[in-house]
């Protein structure tokens, strides 16, 4: 196999998960820090932490990797196929954050509307960092 050859190659599924979980989670630990004093949040609101806010990327980041191969492997249209389940998952996504609205107790517990705005905007940098990742590099 030449250079040219392996340029060309596209990456390995681990590696994308890896890079866009990163990338998904420094966007969102970036919205945290500039929002979070302005949100009124209780300090005990545990999803606007760093270490939830982490796993979480990650977790999206390897779920949307696990669903990606699966339509790859099945689908014509891989990329429409999966760009029409993200945006799905994604407008599902919102349910928890927005149930969050009458949790008054515990760790889920103080959440603002601003902050539970800014948990699903949290999913958009997220969708907008994986899926188009998934798109171009995979390919």
């Amino acid at each position: 196999m030449t250079d040219s050859d392996q340029s060309r190659e596209p990456w390995a599924l681990w590696k994308i998960g890896l890079v866009a979980a990163i990338v998904s989670a420094i966007g969102n630990i970036a919205l945290m820090l500039v929002t979070i004093s302005s949100l009124g949040a209780a300090e005990t609101f545990i999803p606007l932490t760093l270490p939830p806010i982490i796993i979480w990327s990650f977790i999206g980041a390897f779920g949307a990797i696990g669903v990606y191969s699966l339509i790859r492997k099945s689908s014509a249209t891989p990329d429409r196929t999966f760009t029409i389940v993200a945006v799905v998952v994604l407008v599902l996504s919102f349910i928890p954050d927005i149930v969050l609205v009458n949790v008054s107790e515990g760790p889920f517990g103080g959440a603002t509307t601003g902050a539970i705005v800014v948990l699903m905007v949290m999913h958009v940098i997220s969708f907008f960092v994986v899926v188009p990742m998934l798109r171009k590099l995979a390919a």
